[in-house]
């Protein structure tokens, strides 16, 4: 079973990420090709995160120095 354009695109998957997993031989490389997408997708969560906390550092920081 091939996924549904429309919905990887609502997954965040651009173009040429959904012609390349539409072009996967069978659904175990669809799979592993969607597996990596979410791991890229988790990393990048991880990295807003930090980000989120140093902010939130900062302004504890800020609050006791005020």
């Amino acid at each position: 079973m091939k996924p549904d354009p429309y919905t990887l695109m609502k997954a965040g998957l651009n173009e040429e990420e959904i012609d390349a997993i539409s072009h996967c031989g069978n659904e175990e490389e669809q799979i592993k090709f969607l597996r990596k997408y979410r791991f890229k997708l988790l990393d990048e969560i991880h990295g807003k995160q930090q980000s989120l906390d140093e902010i939130d550092y900062i302004i504890c920081n800020m609050k006791k120095h005020a």
